[in-house]
């Protein structure tokens, strides 16, 4: 996994990997708070077979995770974020995978994640259906060069299944913490060098229409004010993201 000031969420984290996962490996993008002090209290308490911390400038988070994967020694890696934690459902059936020999039947799994928004699992089809491919032999999977929204990039052949117990995602635990993040994501978006231009047009009508699509027909009223939140969140990242576009297109220009 890679962090940066987790200090809060990632003891949550690593206890429900205990028992799980054989060995960690971490890469730290910066961190000010006591993030790194505890990843290394954490190499001496047994809990692990080896803890490995690494060190990143952070520039985008394809690069980022990618030099985390580097540092993987084991033939499976499981991706992680300090926002996550394994349901006990998925402890027990990773360990059943493990321990059975049933890894082998694929080369990657989906993992079934279910997010929290200001403490409450979303039921809206956005996020409830939401699988990610987060378990994979390292010799056949790599990260993508993504900005941002990276993922894993298996080798053509290789066959992936799927795991319906939960990933606990906080998703949104707070909602102006969240802003910064979508701040940081958006940024990270136009300057992707495939990113489409700015589009006046676009950005009158992305907001209410994302807000509609994701409120309505996604099923967002369901969730209710976490729901409310959290689809008014995702109308608006899509308008800062075309405001980013016309300074990065526009603005430039004069």
């Amino acid at each position: 996994m890679i962090v940066k000031n987790e200090e809060t969420l990632l003891p949550r984290c690593l206890e429900s990997l205990r028992g799980v996962v054989d060995e960690l490996a971490i890469l730290d993008t910066g961190s000010t708070d006591g993030t790194v002090a505890f990843i290394e209290r954490e190499t001496t308490r047994g809990h692990f077979r080896r803890v490995q911390l690494g060190h990143h400038e952070f520039r985008d988070f394809g690069s980022a995770r990618q030099a985390n994967l580097d540092l993987v020694t084991t033939e499976w890696a499981l991706w992680m974020d300090a926002d996550e934690m394994l349901s006990p459902l998925l402890r027990a059936r990773l360990l059943e995978m493990k321990q059975g020999g049933h890894l082998a039947r694929h080369a990657g799994w989906e993992i079934h994640r279910a997010n929290r928004v200001l403490g409450q699992v979303m039921k809206s089809r956005r996020l409830a259906g939401n699988y990610v491919l987060r378990l994979f032999r390292t010799g056949q999977g790599r990260l993508s060069d993504s900005l941002v929204h990276e993922g894993i990039v298996m080798q053509e052949g290789a066959t992936v299944g799927r795991i319906d117990e939960p990933l606990m995602h906080d998703t949104m635990p707070a909602w102006r913490p969240y802003l910064q993040k979508v701040s940081m994501y958006t940024t990270l978006d136009v300057a992707n060098p495939d990113d489409k231009g700015f589009n006046p047009l676009h950005m009158l009508i992305t907001g209410p229409h994302t807000f509609f699509k994701d409120y309505i027909l996604r099923g967002g009223f369901r969730d209710g004010w976490p729901g409310f939140v959290w689809c008014f969140t995702s109308a608006w990242t899509c308008v800062q993201r075309d405001g980013k576009r016309f300074r990065r297109d526009w603005l430039k220009k004069t």
